[in-house]
């Protein structure tokens, strides 16, 4: 129950009503006014003319204590009239027009006039109706100072008020019941979409990564958050794809150096042997030991990289220097295997980075070219590995290329993931690889804000592309 309370389509639903009571409290009050000013006001420009023609009335002589028979025709006319005067500092009554009676106006409101409240209006309740009251101060030629009170009914004002405040109380009310069970359906429309995204993900696990969520027609805010929620199901997928590889491909290579240690510890055990029998089954196992260190080695670097925790230092590094002191080292593998090492790097080419991970980088694709190159001497004076650096427009590059068999076109995009080999495709003699130089290259180039592309040469051969920002 807590739970629905505090849903999205209840809290939608209670903002919306409290918006609409809010306006319709506020729209009701301003009509109310505005009609309760128009009808009170609506003589008040009358009584104001009548004040006035009551005022031209009273300076037609010096001083109006007594009223001529004609000023008194010309007051009734006004009708609705009352004057008074002051006599020693006391307000007395000399003229009451014979309609005044009529109006039924109390003696208290306009007895509690004074003249502070001249020119001003003024509704007092009546018996039978509302009366609007207009009092104005005059000044006699003569000095003395009187005040003019002007009186008009007001109707039935009552009723038509009444009857308006009925209907806003009663259709204010009934308009917020139904805007909310209207807002609460709606809003369950517009959710429903929304739930049924949320109980087709709830069905999604480990095991069905492949199932996706229906995308509607409409290009909405739902439609966009279902289409994000896809695209991220595909990101889990490929990682757990790739952690499923990548688990089952470590498991692979850590097996063979395990089992043919195993192998090697049992045929020795099995019987007394010479010393030199025990010798040679230690140097196999040894082998395989290093195998082992290698593996791991790979792995902690690769892990290492994907949780963010190998620091990279940004210094100038000579990458010529690096590409021809790695060559140098390489050399002598190269004429273990009968192959020949050229460098190209004359240029000065100098690239912000860290100077031990740019050596590996050089390293893995100059060691997974002479592993895969061919084993045919080729003609006097021509190379076999070849490794380039220069400086095009703007940009350092690293090219490290071979004369091998060269790389499958469907390997081509996958030949930087971990541990894929294209089997039988680019076999070596004597020595053999994990997998894992060509995806620690990728992470190297990457981590310098560069970009590595392998690509089969023309001419045969594979050729490997190193792409680096210039110092």
């Amino acid at each position: 129950m807590i739970r629905k309370f505090h849903s999205v389509r209840l809290r939608l639903t209670a903002w919306y009503v409290a918006t609409l009571a809010l306006v319709l409290s506020v729209f009701g009050a301003l009509l109310y006014g505005v009609v309760t000013y128009q009808l009170v006001r609506h003589h008040d420009s009358s009584l104001k003319d009548a004040a006035s023609q009551v005022a031209h009335v009273l300076s037609e002589h010096e001083d109006c204590e007594s009223l001529t028979e004609s000023q008194r025709a010309e007051l009734d006319r006004v009708g609705h009239l009352i004057l008074f005067h002051e006599v020693a500092g006391e307000k007395r009554v000399f003229y009451r027009s014979t309609d005044l009676a009529l109006l039924q106006i109390p003696s208290e409101a306009l007895a509690s006039s004074s003249e502070s409240l001249g020119g001003a209006f003024e509704t007092v309740e009546g018996p039978i109706n509302p009366v609007r009251i207009y009092t104005e101060p005059y000044r006699s030629r003569s000095g003395r100072r009187g005040l003019i009170h002007v009186a008009a009914g007001l109707g039935d004002v009552p009723g038509p008020l009444a009857s308006l405040r009925l209907a806003l109380l009663l259709m204010a009310p009934l308009a917020v019941l139904f805007s909310s069970v209207g807002g609460y359906w709606l809003a369950g429309r517009a959710l429903a979409p929304v739930d049924e995204v949320t109980r087709l993900a709830q069905e999604i696990g480990a095991s069905s990564l492949s199932r996706r969520l229906p995308v509607g027609k409409a290009q909405d805010e739902v439609a966009r958050l279902v289409d994000t929620f896809n695209q991220m199901i595909a990101r889990l997928e490929g990682s757990f794809e790739s952690m499923k590889r990548f688990t089952a491909d470590a498991s692979h290579e850590l097996r063979g150096p395990l089992t043919t240690m195993r192998g090697a510890i049992d045929v020795a055990l099995s019987k007394p042997r010479e010393a030199s029998d025990y010798r040679q089954a230690l140097t196999s196992v040894g082998e395989d030991v290093n195998r082992l260190r290698s593996i791991a080695e790979d792995l902690l670097v690769l892990a290492r990289a994907d949780a963010g925790h190998v620091r990279i230092e940004r210094l100038p590094v000579r990458l010529d220097v690096v590409a021809a002191e790695v060559a140098e080292s390489l050399g002598p593998l190269a004429v273990e295997r009968a192959l020949s090492l050229a460098t190209r790097c004359e240029t000065p080419v100098s690239v912000h980075g860290d100077e031990r991970w740019l050596r590996q980088l050089v390293f893995n694709l100059l060691d997974n070219a002479i592993k895969f190159s061919s084993s045919t001497r080729p003609a006097e004076g021509a190379a076999v590995v070849t490794i380039e650096v220069s400086e095009r427009a703007g940009i350092a590059v690293l090219s490290v290329s071979d004369t091998g068999p060269g790389i499958p076109e469907e390997a081509l995009p996958h030949i930087f993931e971990r541990f894929y080999r294209a089997d039988g495709a680019r076999s070596y003699r004597g020595r053999e690889g994990f997998g894992l130089g060509l995806s620690i290259a990728e992470w190297v180039a990457h981590a310098h804000q560069g970009t590595i592309a392998a690509a089969n040469a023309p001419g045969g051969g594979s050729a490997f592309t190193v792409s680096l920002p210039l110092a």
